[in-house]
């Protein structure tokens, strides 16, 4: 069945607008919270002493934890269900976030940022592969091009947001912090602390998912099942002409964009000339995130431009990132570094729709869960190099030049995704499910 690319939302049947709608507040309140911590985690950590290297090992404990489980548990979220282990990744991340307040030492930080990583390793493959599959299932004769638009809009605002709000929190609330006992960005922990809370009430009562028992053989079918589970996907993976380009882009695209996300603060602040610069940050953060939400935007109209052609319009704005990527590290003044950063964000948001788009559209609906943990490891083990390669060159040589290579790796995975457009002609879509004409 040829399903339709561009559509209306109005068009789509009630039960899968409401499912859009349910995943969108979802996806807002959970990237909220990260966005509250993500605005003042370097700074929080430069606070406590720790250089640009150290830094970097930090986000290297993160991405290190992050391959370790990745693999396993999202063999698990495909064994025993996208939920529970949802539900798993908000506790680890709220038990971060509870050592991070109370313990100083650089031991104790690493491992709140390996507790972090296991939080990613058990969100990865979980609810948006419960998104995809509840949207067929509702939505049969609709692609999910304009969908998967619509939830990355909303978790970019969710991160813009609780940017905003984290900057805000450090500046005006910092001061009592520190009068009683704690460090200025511990404020934001807190905040960040609270909508992990929320977070795990709206999952806990509003998402449903009945696709899965849980219980105690259920569970122990699902440990059992992960090696075999883990074994199928990965062979699936590197075998098939499409996922495997796929996956060799975004581990490359990754390589130059945690430089990007973990060192733009401290190349911005120095341009900051005001007693409020946290503040200032947590705006210019926010602009950041909601620059993706502005490129996931305009996701669909980029596809309609290059005549529906996802693969096409996917290569295009990967390598118009990254020149935009070299282009910011000549910048020296704050506004206009602000301007090229929305830049080069909007087109990164835009990059998201048609690349998940296409990697749905080759993946099994048994396999999704596996699939996208393997594609997180991926992108986790091109940060991980990315980070202590380039994280070395930033304390040496400079952030600018770290980013200039970065640019470069950008464009190489740009130019990678052009083999795509003649593969997709020749490799069928997956058959998902089938169901009822009523749903």
């Amino acid at each position: 069945m040829q399903k339709q690319v561009k559509y209306k939302f109005k068009n789509l049947p009630l039960a899968a607008r409401k499912h859009v709608r349910l995943f969108q507040v979802h996806e807002f309140l959970n990237w909220g919270g990260l966005g509250v911590f993500l605005v003042i985690m370097v700074l929080m950590l430069q606070e406590r002493g720790f250089n640009l290297f150290d830094i970097a090992i930090l986000m290297g404990v993160f991405s290190a934890t992050t391959l370790i489980f990745e693999l396993p548990l999202g063999g698990l979220a495909d064994g025993i269900g996208r939920k529970p282990v949802f539900i798993a990744s908000i506790f680890a991340n709220l038990g971060s976030i509870l050592i991070l307040l109370y313990f100083q030492s650089y031991m104790f930080t690493a491992l709140s940022f390996s507790l972090f990583g296991l939080g990613r390793a058990l969100t990865s493959g979980t609810m948006d592969a419960w998104y995809i599959e509840v949207f067929r299932r509702l939505a049969p004769k609709f692609g999910t091009v304009p969908i998967l638009a619509k939830s990355q809009f909303a978790s970019a605002c969710g991160l813009a947001i609780g940017a905003v709000s984290g900057g805000f929190m450090a500046d005006y609330f910092g001061a009592q912090f520190v009068a009683n006992g704690y460090g200025v960005f511990d404020a934001p922990l807190f905040g960040a602390l609270a909508i992990g809370v929320i977070v795990l009430l709206f999952n806990i009562f509003l998402i449903k998912e009945d696709r899965h028992p849980i219980n105690s053989a259920s569970i122990k079918a699902g440990f059992a099942s992960v090696p075999e589970v883990i074994k199928n996907s990965y062979h699936y993976a590197v075998a098939h002409e499409i996922i495997s380009v796929l996956l060799a882009s975004v581990g490359l695209i990754s390589m130059a964009f945690f430089a990007l996300e973990t060192f733009w603060i401290p190349f911005a602040k120095p341009m900051i000339d005001s007693q409020y610069a946290v503040s200032f940050i947590g705006i210019v953060s926010s602009i950041y995130f909601f620059s993706f939400a502005l490129g996931a935007a305009f996701a669909e109209p980029v596809v309609a431009l290059f005549k529906g052609q996802s693969a096409k319009a996917l290569a295009f704005l990967v390598i118009l990132s990254g020149l935009v990527f070299i282009g910011i590290s000549m910048t020296t003044n704050i506004y206009v570094f602000v301007v090229v950063l929305i830049g080069l964000n909007a087109f990164v948001g835009a990059q998201g729709a048609p690349g998940e788009s296409i990697f749905h559209d080759y993946v099994p609906d048994d396999k999704r869960s596996t699939l996208l943990s393997l594609q997180s490891v991926i992108g986790q083990l091109g940060g991980l190099i990315g980070m202590l390669s380039l994280g070395y060159v930033a304390e040496t040589y400079g952030i600018a030049t770290a980013w200039k290579i970065g640019g470069v790796v950008v464009i190489i995975s740009g130019l990678i995704l052009f083999v795509l457009p003649k593969r997709m002609a020749n490799a069928p879509i997956v058959a998902h499910e089938k169901v009822d004409d009523e749903d």
